[in-house]
């Protein structure tokens, strides 16, 4: 499915240079990269969703990249109604594990796990869930074997919404499985393994506010502590990301302030002792979705929005959570950054953005190299391309507006008008493709 458009440019500061590269990825409709990680043989792997494979509503995707973010191969995973990429890890054979949700099973969200070798092939798929909406988000690899998978579910526990651990094997089958939070809507966004446990990064509701929650289990599935993190201004917030460095815990997410959304950013020791936080106000609203950490080096990534435009944004600070440098990619209309990965000396990254030719949401992954963090906006030109499955047995009927594409996925007319003479409409001979609202795509030549 994936190709694509390889762009970069080199920023020179005082003594150092920064290059940046940049591949956007998908075809005619919606693509998101959620998470990216970094192989074992050096590359990297991503998943996402696609709303470009027409076999139903959404599908999970996963993509495979070299180092210099070539693709070496992409695969689509799912059925008839929605399915949804949301985290992966690899494990020591080089096969994937990958969670998500699917709507596909029984008329209700059940979470999603399949394992797939290096290649891509499926080699398992699992569903965990009841009567009720439950949804995976993140996954890692247990200290003591199997998987980790955190998310939320209204299928049981304790109240409205609760947060949900479970404890997978190799096989996918279901090994222990842990409830947090109350009577209220609670939730878990984010999990990290530690030598002795893990911990779990979310929210709990109490009184109609949200406090960001953070749990440390040790290696048998107990809580060994639980740390509230109020808002001095009774603000709601919720942790969705996390990670360390150093013996310490760096965790980010949203604070929903009366000037828009807001993010916070903590560090903690790891024996949950002295903590130092800061919340940014800022005169837009910005929200970090993921952070990564090594030695005294942590960035977060996410997107900010100021006068109706949302920017990619990476801040990077040194363990003190003193500011050190931002990068700000746009796409137009729309950009955000989902994840990001140190690799080295270089930032990875994935997210998506609207393109300035298609309008629609596109996936991409960014490569950033730079001693020190330069302000720097950036816009590239896209080179879609096209994956839909072609039905031709859903004939368009006279009169439908669609969009007509190439075979490339390159748009011809974006409001283009179906008739039975489409020879004679003035079009240069070759394949076309035309996609109605609410119709699959239909193929046609032109003489």
């Amino acid at each position: 499915m994936f190709l694509f458009f390889l762009w970069a440019v080199n920023l020179t500061g005082v003594g150092q240079v920064d290059t940046v590269f940049l591949k956007s990825f998908g075809a005619a409709f919606y693509e998101d990269a959620t998470e990216i990680i970094s192989r074992a043989d050096g590359g990297y792997t991503v998943v996402g969703t696609t709303g470009s494979n027409e076999t139903g509503s959404t599908d999970v995707f996963v993509a495979s990249f070299d180092e210099d973010l070539n693709c070496m191969w992409s695969r689509n995973y799912g059925s008839a109604d929605v399915d949804w990429g949301m985290s992966i890890v690899e494990d020591l054979s080089g096969n994937f594990i990958v969670c998500g949700y699917t709507l596909s099973t029984n008329g209700s969200y059940d979470m999603l796990v399949i394992k797939i070798n290096a290649t891509g092939d499926l080699m398992w798929q699992q569903t965990f869930g009841g009567a009720d909406w439950d949804f995976a988000k993140k996954i890692s690899t247990h200290p003591l074997g199997g998987y980790l998978i955190c998310g939320s579910t209204y299928s049981g526990g304790n109240g409205d919404q609760d947060g949900v651990v479970l404890h997978i094997d190799g096989q996918g089958l279901l090994l222990n499985q842990w409830y947090l939070g109350g009577s209220g809507k609670d939730d878990t966004g984010d999990i990290l393994r530690l030598e002795d446990g893990w911990l779990i990064g979310g929210y709990q509701t109490t009184n109609e506010v949200m406090t960001g929650t953070l749990w440390k289990f040790d290696l048998l599935g107990n809580v060994m502590w639980e740390r509230i993190l109020e808002d001095t201004n009774g603000y709601d917030r919720e942790v969705s990301a996390l990670t360390t460095s150093n013996g310490q815990l760096f965790a980010t997410g949203p604070v929903y302030t009366a000037l828009g959304m807001k993010s916070f950013e903590l560090r903690i020791p790891l024996d949950n002792s002295t903590a130092f936080e800061v919340v940014e106000i800022q005169d837009f609203e910005f929200i970090y979705r993921d952070c990564a950490a090594v030695n005294d080096k942590i960035v977060f990534v996410g997107s900010k929005i100021t006068n109706g435009i949302e920017l990619g944004r990476v801040v990077r600070k040194h363990s003190e959570l003193y500011f050190t440098g931002v990068f700000e990619f746009t796409g137009q209309n729309r950009a955000k950054f989902n994840s990001v990965i140190w690799h080295g000396d270089a930032l990875i990254m994935c997210g998506a953005f609207k393109a300035s030719s298609t309008e629609n949401w596109q996936a991409l992954i960014l490569k950033y190299t730079s001693p020190i963090m330069n302000e720097v906006n950036v816009e590239p030109e896209l080179a879609p391309c096209f994956s839909v499955e072609v039905e031709e047995t859903n004939m368009p009927v006279e009169g439908d507006m669609g969009v007509l594409y190439t075979l490339t996925g390159q748009i011809v007319d974006s409001s283009f008008e179906w008739n039975h003479n489409s020879n004679q409409c003035g079009l240069a001979s070759g394949l076309y493709l035309f996609r109605a609202e609410g119709k699959r795509t239909f193929a046609f030549w032109v003489d």
